[in-house]
């Protein structure tokens, strides 16, 4: 019998993001898939907010322009995404904190049998050949969509876990379609009538396929629609409601019913209009590569995991096509579980009751992650569904009196206080409550005198150990460094999860070179007039000390996880030791 730590089901996003994720903490992972290669042809292309901040702490960050484009722009049109938007949403500014890009549009064996015995899972498959083979691990983890087998025909039976209703209600057909287009040129297409107007070919493509993403709603069928993948790749996504969907239907007669009026201009971009009439963009320059009706939902799991066998990404929950949040949470969740997986493997003589109380606090907090992008979800879904109906547009234009009277705030983003908050709310989370823990950690540029400018995150990521320990010094702060050194040795943790090898020392003060006390380097945030000169991209609103904004002004320390939370803040070395205790205590 073959034997690895975690057997991972389904070579998805979320299961391939959770192999990267433990191979980081050196576990070993065996992926089963049924299908040989990986899907140029997605079903989701939206990738969100810190979905992207995962992406680059797994050493992806430089391949994502090999399989997308930043989005600069969400826009809201009524009917046509040929129509000029009602509503556009920027996303350039570093308004999250993270100072990665807010979105890209990106591209992308048989189970047979499982047991468990509260000691490890074995996995019965059929392999290509059609031969029985068994696997055992640690953990058995589905990640394999929401008709999966591990849920579907493991849990739904043993365990009851199903998936139920969630905080945003929502069922409806669409037909959903990614098209591979091609630019006509005047030596494809001699009679097409826009050369005689000065057109150049991407002139025409941008014309008629805008970039950004697009949601169309009535009157017309509601439309989530935009480019994805890389520019010169010109992949289309078009998906639009049909909700009297029945089998006798075809679906691409229905997307070329729909399609071709918005792909048909009687004006330029200026609004000038042809002196021919309508121009249709070439039907042989749009190639169909999949067209399928697909029934939208958002539901979650009523339970997460059963013993060892856990639940992430589809097979834990779905989602509608309007925020971008499926393969964001799964993206999530695989990343936040991949360090209390390694956790439990780096203490096998821990018993059940910590095994289910670690993996609890991990489904509560994604239990609320799930919520907040279920609220994202819905406000997006309104505005496709709807339109510019009171709501929306009272909420459009409360936006723009905030943003345009420079002595008021900015009118507050949901999404940035669901990024500020974290798992605050959350009860139970693995994370102390009464010490400010839970909270997301900001990104941002620093260096120190002998480090040139890194991403915040992969300080952190560097330290190799499961819990990070943030010294904030601010001027003459005496021996600090020193005595959390102190403190860590004291409290006498394996060095796997927190040692003197975790101290990073973060100041706000560039005059400073070292931590009080001792040698330790001291990272600064960068500024944005040096990245400049250095040739790296700054994102407006980028601001170095940013990374303070999340801590209270008194905060001296801050025990990190690796998943980009925070578990504790104290304001004095007293209050650091009994956070440190409180992790010996959580760890038995």
């Amino acid at each position: 019998m073959e034997e690895t730590e975690v057997i991972i089901v389904g070579a998805g996003p979320a299961g391939l993001a959770l192999a990267l994720s433990l191979a980081r903490f050196n576990i070993h992972s065996v992926i089963l898939e049924k299908d040989l290669e990986i899907t140029q042809d997605p079903r989701g292309v939206y990738l969100t907010h810190d979905a992207i901040r995962i992406l680059w702490d797994l050493g992806l960050g430089d391949s994502l322009k090999e399989i997308g484009h930043e989005v600069l722009t969400v826009n809201f049109h009524a009917t046509s995404f040929k129509n000029d938007p009602f509503h556009v949403m920027h996303l350039s500014r570093d308004d999250y904190w993270q100072t990665l890009p807010n979105a890209i549009l990106h591209i992308q064996p048989k189970l047979v049998g499982r047991q468990q015995d509260g000691e490890s899972v074995i996995v019965q498959y059929q392999d290509r050949k059609e031969a029985s083979r068994k696997i055992k691990g640690s953990f058995l983890v589905g990640a394999d969509g929401k008709k999966g087998v591990v849920r579907k025909h493991f849990l739904e039976a043993s365990a009851g876990i199903k998936q139920v209703d969630s905080a945003y209600r929502y069922d409806g057909t669409w037909v959903a379609a990614n098209l591979k287009l091609t630019v006509p040129t005047p030596e494809s297409h001699p009679d097409f009538p826009l050369w005689d107007l000065g057109f150049t070919p991407e002139a025409v493509y941008d014309l008629f396929w805008p970039k950004g993403w697009h949601f169309c709603s009535p009157p017309g069928k509601p439309t989530a629609a935009g480019r994805f993948g890389p520019y010169e790749a010109r992949f289309w996504r078009h998906e639009f409601a049909q909700n009297d969907w029945d089998d006798s239907m075809d679906a691409e007669k229905l997307l070329w019913e729909h399609i071709t009026p918005m792909v048909t201009h009687s004006r330029d971009s200026l609004g000038r209009p042809f002196p021919g009439g309508e121009v249709t963009y070439p039907p042989d320059c749009i190639h169909i590569l999949r067209c399928r009706p697909y029934q939208f939902t958002h539901k979650v799991v009523n339970k997460w995991f059963d013993d060892r066998t856990i639940l992430i990404g589809d097979a834990a929950h779905v989602f509608p096509p309007f925020g971008g949040q499926g393969i964001a949470s799964g993206l999530r969740d695989a990343h936040q579980l991949a360090w209390r997986i390694a956790l439990l493997q780096r203490m096998p003589q821990s018993d059940g009751a910590f095994r289910v109380n670690l993996l609890k606090a991990w489904a509560r907090e994604r239990h609320e992650g799930v919520k907040d992008a279920a609220t994202f979800t819905r406000m997006n879904g309104r505005a496709c569904n709807q339109g510019d109906d009171f709501f929306f547009w009272l909420l459009r234009n409360l936006v723009r009196l905030f943003n345009s009277i420079p002595f008021l705030p900015n009118f507050p983003d949901p999404i940035i206080s669901f990024e500020t908050r974290g798992y605050q709310r959350v009860e139970d989370g693995f994370f102390l409550k009464e010490y400010g823990g839970g909270g997301r950690l900001a990104q941002v540029y620093v260096e120190s005198k002998n480090q040139t400018p890194v991403l915040s995150d992969e300080l952190i990521k560097r330290t190799g150990t499961m819990m990070s320990l943030l010294v904030i010094v601010k001027g003459n702060r005496g021996n600090l460094v020193a005595e959390a050194q102190e403190a860590v040795r004291a409290i006498n943790l394996d060095k796997s999860i927190l040692s003197e090898d975790s101290i990073r020392v973060f100041s706000p003060d560039n005059s400073l070179t070292t931590g009080g006390g001792t040698d330790a380097q001291v990272y600064c945030p960068t500024s944005s007039h040096r990245l400049t000169d250095l040739g790296i991209i700054v994102r407006p609103g980028y601001n170095g000390h940013n990374y303070f904004g999340r801590f209270g002004a008194a905060t001296k320390f801050v025990i990190v996880r690796p998943d980009f939370y925070t578990f504790a803040l104290a304001n004095d070395v007293e209050g650091l030791v009994e956070c440190l205790g409180m992790i010996r205590d959580r760890l038995g």
